[in-house]
């Protein structure tokens, strides 16, 4: 049987500085077993609070489990880690959170901008550059993986397969957000049973059906129409060991406040999963 490791991701507060400490507070009142961060938000975090990111984290003895990043290109050789390029970024804010605690870069391709990918090179070259992010950063013990999103060069399940093809498979793997699959209209469960032995980290949203609820059609854990039992199976099978990070996108019309959204979602996977849950990290 397998055990998971549940954390929680702050943007169900929001996406700027100010939000990260009630987000972390939240998060480590309701008990999950660690926090995880946009990059942007933790370097913004240390340039304008008097207290570091690490002391926030620190004061409510909350580990960050995982640091989510944008590769901001859409043409790899615009990428160049020269005057803090794509690259760059992406490399110094996985260093940061490499310094505060977590073993998982999650990373994020461009918007599509109106420019989707349409041929092999441009996968290759987007591949080789995540070959190379990722290669720095495992030398400082993290690994790399590779997040879907709507609105990104990598949304359909057609993009997932180019990528995930295109990727060195011992340096790359798949951080599957299961809202944002189902969302984008890829069979969810399909997805994650293709790719299972790929699977590094995930981030587990519910979705709803394409019912606007003031978290950008998305609902607490077990309140909107994914099988989330039919998602642990799959993971439960694959002896899954990484983290399992609950997310829910906030926005200015979210319909309750996210502790509460919080609380939801974890009474639901205590019920679900009881002895498997993990809450805590000794």
């Amino acid at each position: 049987m397998t055990r998971f490791r549940i954390a929680h991701s702050g943007i169900t507060w929001g996406y700027t500085a100010s939000t990260a400490a009630p987000a972390v507070r939240d998060i480590s009142d309701v008990g999950y077993a660690a926090y995880e961060s946009i990059g942007d938000i933790i370097e913004a975090y240390d340039d304008r609070e008097p207290e570091t990111f690490a002391g926030l984290l620190a004061r409510y003895d909350l580990p960050l489990a995982a640091v989510y990043c944008v590769a901001r290109f859409h043409n790899p050789t615009h990428a160049a880690e020269v005057g803090g390029g794509p690259r760059a970024d992406v490399v110094r804010q996985a260093t940061r959170g490499n310094e505060l605690g977590a073993t998982t870069l999650v990373l994020q391709a461009a918007g599509r901008d109106g420019r989707p990918y349409e041929h092999p090179i441009q996968w290759e070259g987007m591949a080789a550059m995540f070959n190379g992010i990722a290669a720095r950063v495992a030398k400082l013990g993290m690994r790399t993986a590779v997040h879907p999103h709507t609105g990104t060069l990598i949304e359909t399940r057609d993009e997932i397969d180019a990528i995930m093809g295109a990727v060195n498979p011992d340096l790359v793997g798949f951080a599957p957000d299961t809202g944002q699959i189902a969302k984008a209209g890829a069979d969810m469960l399909d997805t994650l049973q293709a790719y299972q032995d790929r699977i590094w980290h995930v981030h587990l949203k519910d979705w709803a059906g394409g019912r606007e609820t003031g978290y950008a059609e998305y609902e607490a854990i077990g309140s909107g129409v994914l099988d989330i039992a039919g998602i642990f199976a799959i993971l439960d099978r694959a002896d899954y060991q990484g983290w399992v990070t609950v997310e829910l996108d906030g926005t200015p019309s979210s319909p309750r406040p996210p502790r509460e959204a919080a609380e939801m979602s974890k009474r639901y996977l205590s019920e679900l999963l009881g002895e498997q849950a993990i809450w805590t990290v000794s």
